[in-house]
């Protein structure tokens, strides 16, 4: 647990969090200090969205009220264009991914260009922003191993 702290403690810069670890946050029952530590990270004006996060984040809310809600919520984040280098940025990985054998779903591409394009450090729990990692230069934070409950 007191990995989260410390790696939430000092943001020496912005972080695009990817929907993997929204949906942890968002989550009435869960990660107690991923919430924790996001939540002072979004008080501290720490964080940037994209639409592709954004729109997977809607795409699961219950009814139109959580629907509104979220969408409010969202818009209180800095956000990355999706620009057009953006998009050729992401098609450019997706195609390298492919020649050394890996598919990667494109809106995982997207999010990965726009941190990048944003010169942020993306923070997921998506085994895809791992293999992005490792043929380019995007900075990503995995928080795929969650710790276990009873160490701290």
């Amino acid at each position: 647990m007191a990995r989260v702290r410390q790696e939430m403690s000092a943001p020496r810069q912005p972080i695009l969090v990817d929907t993997s670890l929204w949906v942890r946050y968002l989550q009435p029952a869960g990660w107690e200090e991923l919430k924790e530590g996001l939540a002072w990270l979004l008080d501290q004006g720490s964080l940037l969205t994209c639409w592709v996060v954004k729109a997977e984040l809607l795409v699961g809310a219950r009814n139109a009220g959580a629907f509104d809600r979220l969408l409010e919520s969202l818009q209180a984040l800095d956000e990355v264009a999706l620009t057009p280098e953006v998009w050729e940025g992401a098609a450019r990985l997706g195609h390298k991914l492919r020649l050394k054998g890996f598919s990667v779903p494109l809106p995982d591409l997207l999010i990965a260009q726009a941190a990048a394009a944003a010169h942020a450090e993306l923070w997921h729990a998506d085994a895809h922003f791992d293999r992005i990692v490792e043929v380019s230069r995007l900075k990503a934070r995995s928080f795929l191993e969650r710790p276990n409950p009873g160490r701290s």
